[in-house]
């Protein structure tokens, strides 16, 4: 007898959540993080009102526009593409589940994505070693889906030449790791 594995539901919710110093130094600092949780929302066709209140009820944001992320304390939000965002913080998949009911698609994807923190005098430096991004241009706010290393990622401006975040498919971690203590070390 086959066993019908298309049809249950299998939800996958990541085990270890951890933060890690890559590199401390004056000028430059990495850190690795993946201590909040990450959801994919996608809205359903002709339910804007009731999904944007719903979005701004739940995470106390309004929707962020195309190329950018709001924040606050809890959450940071991220436009992906056309009615689409990737919203961390520290909700819990159920919770925001509930609160969506009918309104959108909800993919929790805290397993699939991890954070890397960069700042520091030396952070335009590393970027521009690493990015096909215009950084003068590249303001506070902003985020571009781009490659770094041939690993397909989120760059978030939290501020101009001090401050990025790097969203990155936590398959190739170890990889983005290498490749940017490499170059820290290179420059700073």
């Amino acid at each position: 007898m086959e066993t019908n594995y298309v049809s249950k539901k299998q939800i996958l919710f990541p085990t270890i959540f951890s933060s890690e110093n890559l590199i401390v130094k004056n000028d430059l600092k990495l850190n690795f993080n993946n201590n909040n949780n990450i959801f994919s929302i996608t809205e359903t066709v002709n339910q804007r009102k009731n999904f944007n209140q719903n979005f701004k009820n739940c995470f106390s944001l309004e929707l962020p526009p195309i190329a950018k992320f709001k924040v606050n304390n809890d959450f940071l939000a991220i436009w992906v593409r056309a009615n689409s965002y990737l919203v961390l913080g520290n909700n819990k998949f159920k919770s925001i589940l509930s609160k969506f009911e009918n309104l959108a698609s909800i993919t929790d994807q805290s397993g699939g994505w991890v954070s890397l923190n960069i700042e520091g005098k030396s952070t335009k430096s590393l970027l521009e070693k690493l990015l096909s991004l215009d950084l003068d241009s590249f303001e506070k706010g902003s985020v571009s889906r781009t490659a770094i290393n041939k690993i397909n990622c989120f760059v978030l401006c939290n501020e101009k030449f001090q401050k990025y975040t790097i969203l990155c498919p936590i398959s190739f971690i170890n990889s983005m790791k290498v490749r940017l203590v490499n170059l820290a070390n290179l420059i700073a």
